[in-house]
């Protein structure tokens, strides 16, 4: 018997569900609907792009429209989700391009909606060169901007993931370089130690970092072009300026569902990604998940977690037994010279949730100490006070942070000890690390 199954979103999430399903179940009949021009594309890969790493925006594409019209799978870009009825089992939709809004009934609803920036106050959207960063074509229009000759200043509001990649961005491209945050807490998910490296690496590149600054305002031209950005603290010229202060879940056109969330909006689900309402489910960005640490649900929207969980719902919607575990957060990003990984909770979360642990912070290098071409290589763990068992770690360096972060997280997911990290067989030669790796170092020293 066909059933309908309608998935609003068809980026990373989205598609992922679609793809699979379509091979898991030939009698499900698949409806995407998708509010930007593309679907399937690595959002990730925005700032490289921005950046001329990636000259072309089509290389992030990795699935087009006509790719599934010999499948099971309908794909309708520039369809806006406008509301959900569950009573009935529809979602009333708006074509973008004719304006037409239509009811479309489903049997299985998956809301793969995503995240989207923070807009806050100042940003005023008839200023020419002031960006958000969230779809293909906003990557476009930056990058547009940037390479004119005319932009030589530009302005980055947000010190998060999003915007210190793009501080490489704009450093590639030559570009003089602001960085404007409201506190001095930037890259929130890392310690102070560890922010402490990066700060520094930002100063060396000549990034001009004004941290404890609220942006009052962004003023324009007679032309309407941007001309500066003035906070609390003064005032400062600006050619372009993107916006970075954080993601929220794009989930506001549930408003009456009934469809629980957290306090941000994001989608509270269960390990089988249903929602409390019958036949609704969430996956990625616009959904929470269970912090294996924390032991409850949390927003935390990566790509890794929507492209998992869109391809195991397609596997429950196909009636497997199937669950999703949850996460812990283990992230990676390279920042001009240096590469800095986390994963577990930092002090703040352990604080917040009232656990009981101390850390450790070492320094070490990316390979024996007598091998050339060896780099400093910092590690801070977070662990519990009585059991000594891992709860959380970071790392930085330019060699050496972007894979160990790997075995840490699968050492906290399996609830190792300290000393079972120091005892772990991991693999040494001198041109990767020391008989003792900087992870058993770290392990060695708290213990």
């Amino acid at each position: 018997m066909t059933r309908e199954i309608v998935i609003i979103g068809g980026v990373a999430a989205g598609m992922s569900c679609a793809a699979k399903l379509s091979r898991e179940d030939k009698e499900a009949n698949i409806t995407v609907f998708e509010k930007g021009q593309h679907i399937s594309y690595g959002a990730c890969g925005l700032p490289y792009y921005i950046g001329d790493v990636i000259e072309d925006h089509m290389d992030l594409v990795i699935k087009e429209p006509e790719d599934y019209e010999d499948s099971k799978v309908t794909v309708k870009i520039l369809h806006q989700a406008l509301s959900v009825n569950p009573e009935k089992k529809t979602v009333k939709v708006r074509n973008l391009e004719t304006e037409e809004e239509f009811d479309k009934e489903y049997d299985k609803l998956v809301i793969a909606s995503g995240a989207e920036p923070v807009k806050p106050p100042f940003v005023d959207d008839s200023i020419e060169n002031v960006f958000t960063l969230r779809t293909i074509e906003d990557g476009q229009m930056i990058k547009e901007a940037a390479l004119s000759k005319n932009v030589k200043r530009v302005v980055l509001i947000g010190a998060g993931y999003i915007g210190l990649e793009l501080v490489e961005s704009f450093h590639n491209l030559d570009k003089e370089i602001i960085v404007i945050n409201r506190s001095a807490n930037i890259m929130k998910p890392v310690d102070q130690e560890i922010r402490d490296i990066l700060i520094e690496e930002l100063k060396e590149k000549n990034i001009k970092l004004n941290f404890n600054e609220e942006v009052k305002e962004i003023t324009k031209d007679s032309n309407g072009m941007v001309k500066s950005v003035v906070t609390d603290k003064g005032e400062h010229g600006a050619d372009l300026v993107v916006v970075a202060i954080g993601v929220v879940p794009a989930t506001k056109f549930l408003e009456g569902t009934g469809i629980d969330t957290l306090k941000n909006g994001a989608i509270v689900i269960n390990e089988r990604m249903e929602t409390n309402i019958d036949n609704i489910y969430a996956a990625g960005d616009c959904a929470s998940i269970y912090h294996r640490v924390l032991k409850k649900n949390v927003h935390i929207p990566l790509a890794t977690y929507a492209n998992r969980q869109g391809r195991l719902l397609a596997e429950i919607l196909a009636g497997k037994d199937k669950s999703f575990p949850g996460g812990i957060g283990a992230s990676v990003v390279k920042i001009l010279d240096l590469t800095i990984s986390v994963t577990g909770v930092n002090e703040k979360l352990a604080k917040d949730n009232d656990l009981d642990y101390e850390t450790v912070f070492i320094k070490g290098y990316s390979n024996a100490g007598y091998y050339p071409g060896g780099k400093p290589l910092y590690v801070k763990y977070i662990f519990d006070r009585e059991t000594k068992v891992l709860l959380g770690a970071q790392l930085a360096g330019e060699k050496g942070a972007q894979h160990r972060i790997d075995a840490l997280s699968i050492a906290i997911q399996q609830g190792m000890t300290l000393e079972e990290i120091a005892y772990s067989d991991f693999a040494y030669t001198p041109p990767y690390s020391g008989a003792w790796d900087p992870m058993q170092v770290a392990a060695n020293v708290a213990e």
